[in-house]
């Protein structure tokens, strides 16, 4: 109970469950399309086109944190590091002013607002974001693997570690690409919040591709990617040590 008290009284943590219930109810509607009522779908659809809007509320003020994320980034030992995760912050700063600035127009506040436009300006932003993060993960993934490498290396003796003999190169070529994947998904074990964030990273990628229209997707994988980094994102939020750090 206590556990939830303090999940609940964070701001980010209520815009996640209000983003998995609006990617809920896009998967319902994709998977009820075809055998349910008109009427049915369009509740849906209103429902979440509330839950939407209500997520840009909480979000706002959000550009403020993000800045200040970009602030304290400029200062990792780190300079692949520095470069992505100070990029990640500025395109999601001005991600979340373009959507502040959706939110006034569909409160009413700004009634002439070009709705599409600003609709459009935020998704590149987004995507840009997530494209660093996944560069960011790939790094974090390509470390590793050299450390994993160098630990096997240091732990054989010449005569103990695996020859690889095969006649042909294609055969050498996949031998050494099953021992590189076998390394991966140790490392990605050993690692769950890089695992985490990859998998996050990697769904979310698909809602501003869709919305875009750099990747036509259906809205039933659309509404399963955002209730998937939805869930995901939850978990990193009630259990903190699954949060990949800089």
């Amino acid at each position: 109970m206590e556990a939830w008290v303090r999940f609940s009284a964070q701001s980010q943590a209520r815009e996640r469950l209000l983003r998995a219930a609006q990617y809920a109810c896009t998967l319902a509607g994709a998977a009820l399309n075809s055998g349910t009522s008109s009427g049915t779908l369009s509740r849906l659809q209103q429902l979440e086109a509330h839950l939407s809007l209500g997520r840009k509320l909480l979000r706002l003020g959000g550009s403020a944190e993000a800045l200040g994320g970009a602030q304290r980034s400029l200062h990792l030992p780190d300079p692949v590091l520095r470069f992505c995760l100070t990029l990640s912050h500025l395109n999601r700063a001005l991600f979340l002013a373009c959507d502040n600035v959706l939110w006034a127009g569909k409160s009413g506040i700004l009634p002439s607002l070009d709705s599409h436009k600003w609709s459009q300006r935020a998704f590149r932003y987004y995507l840009f974001a997530l494209v660093v993060n996944l560069s960011r993960d790939a790094y974090e993934i390509r470390v590793l693997l050299e450390r994993a490498e160098a630990a096997g290396k240091r732990g054989k003796s010449p005569e103990n570690r695996p020859q690889v003999r095969a006649d042909g190169g294609i055969q050498r070529l996949r031998l050494q690409l099953q021992l590189q994947l076998r390394l991966l998904l140790q490392v990605l074990r050993d690692n769950p919040p890089l695992l985490l964030d990859l998998l996050r990273n990697a769904c979310d990628l698909v809602i501003p591709l869709e919305k875009l229209g750099l990747c036509r997707s259906s809205p039933g994988l659309v509404g399963l990617c955002g209730l998937t980094s939805s869930v995901l994102s939850i978990l990193t939020i009630l259990h903190p040590w699954l949060k990949l750090k800089p």
